[in-house]
C-alpha cells in the first residue's frame, strides 16, 4: 500500500444516516484523519438531525472520541443564505462547532437578491469571529451561486479576508467549468477541495442536477469530472474531503467499505494528478 500523500476528510453527506459518533468511527477505521458535520439540516424530507447541542452528553462523547481517534473536524454544514432565514439562528451550532475545533463554516447561497447575499455573508461572518470559524462559499450547480466564478465575486463583493471558497469538483463539471476558470482564484482563499464525480455527460435540467448531487454521486475517477487537467493547478497544501452523496450505494456496501472506497479512490486522484 502506498503511503497517503495527504490528510483526507470524510464529509457527512457521504453517509448522512450516520451521527457523528458513528461517521467519527467509520473515518478513523477507512484512513481519514478529519470529518465535515452536518449540524444544520437543510430539511429535506427524511432528513435524518445531527443535533449536538454544545456542553450536552452526546457533545461530552463526541469530542472524547475524537480525541481517542485524533479525528479532527475539518468544517459544519450547512448555514444557508436565504430569503427566511435569520443567520443568528445558526448561533447554538456555531457554538458547538467551537467546542468541536471546526476549522469552516460551509455556507451556500439561495437568495437571488445580491444585496441580501452579501450581507447575509456578512453577517455570518460577524457571527462565526467569535468561536473562531471561517465562512466558505461552496458553488453548488442549482443554488444562487452555481459556478466558481460567482462565488469568487460574492466571496470580493463581501470584502473579509476569512472568506473562503469551498472547490466541489461535481459542481465545477455541473457547470461546464474548464482549468482556465481557476485563474479566478485568488491567491490563498481555496480554503478546500470536495472530491466527488459525476456522469460525462451534464443534465440539462435543475431538478436532474439537484438529484445527481443529492443521491447519486460517483467517486472520483468514475465520471467525466477533469480531475487530470484541474488537480494539478490546485494549491498543493489545501486538504480534500470525499463527498460522495449517494445513500444507495453506501447501504448496499456498508458504511465502512464504501467510505474506503472513497479513501482509495481519492488517494488515487492524487497521487496521479497532483502537482510535485
Amino acid at each position: 500500500m502506498t503511503t497517503p500523500l495527504r490528510s483526507l476528510s470524510l464529509a457527512h453527506a457521504t453517509l448522512l444516516d450516520l451521527s457523528p459518533h458513528e461517521l467519527i468511527r467509520v473515518a478513523a477505521a477507512t484512513g481519514y484523519s478529519m470529518v465535515g458535520l452536518r449540524l444544520i439540516p437543510i430539511d429535506r424530507p427524511g432528513e435524518p438531525r445531527h443535533l449536538l447541542p454544545a456542553g450536552g452528553s452526546a457533545m461530552h462523547d463526541v469530542k472524547q472520541l475524537l480525541a481517542d481517534t485524533n479525528i479532527r473536524v475539518l468544517d459544519v454544514e450547512v448555514a444557508i443564505i436565504r430569503e427566511g432565514v435569520n443567520p443568528r439562528d445558526y448561533l447554538p451550532m456555531l457554538e458547538a462547532s467551537a467546542e468541536l475545533g471546526a476549522t469552516y463554516l460551509l455556507t451556500n447561497v439561495y437568495t437571488t437578491d445580491r444585496g441580501a447575499a452579501v450581507e447575509g455573508l456578512r453577517t455570518l461572518c460577524d457571527l462565526s469571529a467569535p468561536f473562531g470559524l471561517a465562512p466558505v462559499v461552496e458553488f453548488v450547480s442549482f443554488s444562487a451561486v452555481p459556478a466558481l466564478a460567482d462565488a469568487v465575486d460574492l466571496m470580493e463583493a463581501a470584502g473579509r479576508p476569512e472568506v473562503g471558497i469551498l472547490f466541489d469538483m461535481l459542481h465545477f463539471h455541473s457547470t461546464h467549468g474548464t482549468p482556465a476558470d481557476l485563474a479566478r482564484l485568488p491567491a490563498g482563499r481555496l480554503a478546500y477541495v470536495h472530491m466527488d464525480d459525476g456522469p460525462r455527460e451534464v443534465p440539462a435540467t435543475i431538478e436532474e442536477l439537484r438529484r445527481i448531487a443529492r443521491e447519486a454521486r460517483l467517486l472520483p475517477g468514475e465520471g467525466g469530472a477533469d480531475f487530470a487537467g484541474v488537480i494539478p493547478l490546485l494549491p498543493a497544501h489545501v486538504p480534500y474531503a470525499v463527498e460522495v452523496t449517494n445513500p444507495a450505494r453506501a447501504r448496499e456496501m456498508g458504511a465502512e467499505a464504501y467510505a474506503r472506497l472513497g479513501f482509495e479512490m481519492t488517494e488515487r486522484c492524487l497521487q496521479t494528478f497532483r502537482r510535485t
